[in-house]
């Protein structure tokens, strides 16, 4: 991959947003075809990818998201309807143009070659638009083209120029129009920068026109500095709370603000005459001038007003910044340093009588322990950074299956951390894609089960202290429990006598078995029993867990209960031998002596009792195949959480606990039974982690 500048960096981040949201608001519109909203948001966010495309120079990509915008504003002015095939083309244009951010993303410049779906939306256009339509379009586009070789780039326009061009009979009687004359910050891509703040002054204000015009700044034909005029109803905006909008832009460096409402609407009363005495042009003028002064000022850096201005955007700035990944993983390596550090500082005063040093090592984990909350909640992402496109997903599956299906998002903003959102992805499309193929039946089956046609998947994400749930749950069939039972036995996974034992939730348990699939035919979207198991060994590798609920013809809910963040756990330090093991101290119940645990023997097997329950009890030493663990009168006795296994664990003995940071394991030892991951402690002497479900 190679190493975007910011200005790139900047676009792509943007455009992977903004075709997030057109894909979207092409599903509102496709769900409801009369909806204005919808429309408009699908034909705005379709103009800003054409004009960012332009900007950055990539032709091609630029060319085919003109020709979905043309198609989009035929249907917002009624002259095409929405249909399912010209969704289907606009939603392929839309995937060619997701294709092509991942190339510059990854290259730099783009391959995809989209002239068949141009064409193909051009021929839609040309075959259903009236002629009339194709004349007013070309139109369209000659005034725009004429316009911007015409436009006057300087920017002192005179107020009654402004007037005609803002066509202010359509303004409200409240209305305040307000001149804003910016300079967008030295990044090496202005008029990149400057439609960024264009586009976010069109969403805060109803945005009159810019001089230069829109299309020259597009094209680059202005020199870093530009005027946005906006009019707004809202009594509660005035001059200053405009030019705190604009100095919160991060890709302004200069603003200054003129109130020219007064100027414009005496001009309208005068009818457009400049020339009588005193005349209105001349005023306006002189307040376009002042305003001028202002913005050197601003630039500078010389008026009071401007400097106190300045300090308060820095502050705000600071506040809001974007960090690199790349940065955040830094820190976040320095927090860990810091832990291990810490460690090592509590192992060399043990047993000293240095109460300063003590004190010191107190103060240092106060501020450790700050350090990592702080970047613990820089690496929280929202839960929707990796759902934002399930619905375009569902839409395809169920489209592809002929079946009906309303998928709904809920509670998608909870935050987790970045690394464990990004081992979530693949296994909730997994679970969706299920839900899509075994879940919901065909409209003609809910039918005859007196269900509606239309199936309903619903993805909710909630979250509770420092764990979150994500559930993904349909009305469809639900599961077959005696169909699993069957597949269990036919795969050789378990004997019939075996089988006949499980109850419902365990039988449930065994969708996540490698291989294991009750679908007879293999599709294009399952059917070969390579997706649950995938679901079950990432949730259980970032410590988390599953929790299966069915119900026969009412459907079936997944849940999967996952840790806000998992690197940094207290764990309890056990050995066995001479080998020292971590067990995360969440996961136990009690810690006893062994010769205090009453003991009894089942079907050849040791086993703990404890309030009327039977807990096995595990030798630490053999599963992991340590030597020298003869077990003795001194071992300790580890009983887990029932919630996470019903064991209890024969340990040598049990020498303490700390904080310490858990490095996951990767390649040929990731899943490795009984085994998390590791810590390296102060001494530099690592210690494994141990998984006490697997164990």
């Amino acid at each position: 991959m190679v190493r975007m500048s910011d200005a790139t960096s900047t676009f792509v981040q943007e455009s992977q947003e903004d075709i997030q949201k057109l894909n979207n608001a092409l599903l509102d519109l496709e769900d409801d075809p009369e909806s204005s909203d919808a429309i408009e948001t699908v034909f705005r966010v379709a103009h800003n990818l054409k004009g960012n495309f332009g900007v950055m120079g990539y032709t091609t990509a630029s060319n085919l998201a003109h020709a979905i915008e043309d198609l989009l504003d035929c249907i917002r002015d009624g002259e095409l309807a929405v249909t399912a095939e010209r969704m289907d083309l606009i939603f392929s244009g839309v995937d060619h143009l997701a294709r092509m951010v991942e190339e510059i993303s990854d290259t730099g410049e783009t391959n995809t070659d989209p002239a068949e779906t141009i064409e193909a939306i051009r021929a839609s256009i040309d075959e259903e638009a009236a002629a009339g339509a194709d004349g007013d379009e070309t139109g369209a586009t000659d005034g725009t083209a004429a316009n911007a070789a015409t436009v006057d780039s300087d920017r002192d326009v005179p107020l009654a120029e402004l007037a005609d061009d803002i066509d202010l009979a359509e303004l409200e009687a409240e209305t305040s129009v307000y001149r804003a004359a910016l300079e967008v910050a030295d990044t090496g891509s202005p008029q990149v920068d400057a439609m960024f703040v264009i586009d976010s002054a069109n969403d805060e204000f109803e945005l009159l026109r810019t001089v230069p015009s829109n299309a020259a700044i597009e094209d680059g034909e202005f020199d870093a500095a530009f005027d946005a005029y906006v009019a707004t109803t809202d009594s509660d905006v005035d001059r200053d709370s405009v030019a705190s909008f604009f100095e919160d832009d991060r890709y302004v460096e200069g603003v200054s603000v003129a109130e020219v409402t007064d100027e414009i609407v005496a001009d309208e009363r005068d009818d457009g005459n400049s020339d009588g005495d005193g005349g209105v042009e001349d005023g306006a003028t002189d307040e376009i001038t002042d305003a001028d002064a202002d913005t050197d000022e601003s630039i500078d850096g010389d008026s009071d007003s401007t400097s106190e201005s300045s300090v308060t955007h820095s502050s705000k700035e600071v506040e809001s910044i974007r960090v690199d990944v790349e940065q955040v993983d830094q820190l976040y390596n320095q927090v860990e340093e810091m832990v291990t550090s810490r460690i090592k500082l509590r192992k060399i005063i043990e047993g000293s009588d240095l109460v300063e040093a003590e004190d010191e090592l107190e103060e240092h984990g106060k501020i450790t322990a700050s350090l990592q909350d702080t970047v613990l909640e820089i690496r929280l992402v929202p839960l929707k950074k990796i759902v934002g496109n399930f619905p375009r997903v569902v839409r395809d599956l169920a489209r592809e299956q002929d079946k009906e299906i309303d998928f709904r998002m809920e509670g998608v903003d909870i935050e987790m951390d970045r690394s464990i959102l990004n081992e979530l992805s693949d296994p909730l499309m997994h679970l969706i894609r299920n839900a899509v193929d075994h879940g919901i039946e065909s409209p003609e089956e809910r039918e005859r089960k007196g269900k509606p046609r239309e199936g309903t998947i619903t993805l909710t994400g909630e979250r509770e202290r420092d764990r979150v749930s994500v559930t993904v749950e349909d009305d469809g069939g639900g599961l077959n429990v005696e169909k699993i039972r069957s597949k269990a036995v036919e795969k050789g996974i378990m004997s019939e006598d075996e089988v006949a034992l499980l109850d419902d939730s365990e039988v449930y348990d065994l969708i996540f078995h490698p291989g294991f699939s009750t679908t007879d035919e293999v599709t294009e979207v399952s059917g070969r029993g390579v997706g649950m198991d995938v679901v079950n060994q990432v949730v259980r590798g970032v410590d988390g867990s599953i929790n299966v609920e069915s119900e026969p013809d009412e459907g079936t809910a997944i849940t999967l209960m996952l840790p806000v963040s998992v690197a940094i756990v207290r764990v309890l330090f056990v050995t066995a031998g001479d080998e020292t093991y971590g067990v995360p101290i969440k996961n136990i119940d009690e810690i006893s002596e062994f010769e205090d645990v009453t003991l009894e023997s089942v079907e050849g097997r040791q086993t703990v009792t404890h309030d009327n329950k039977v807990y096995p009890l595990l030798s630490l030493g053999d599963r992991l195949d340590v030597p020298d663990t003869e077990p003795d009168g001194d071992d300790m006795v580890v009983r887990i959480k029932e919630d996470v296994r019903q064991v209890c664990i024969r340990c040598s003995d049990v020498i303490g606990q700390e904080e310490v940071v858990i490095k996951p394991f990767e390649g040929v030892l990731s899943g490795a039974p009984g085994i998390s991951g590791a810590s390296v402690l102060g001494e530099g002497e690592v210690v494994m982690i141990l998984d006490v479900d697997t164990l």
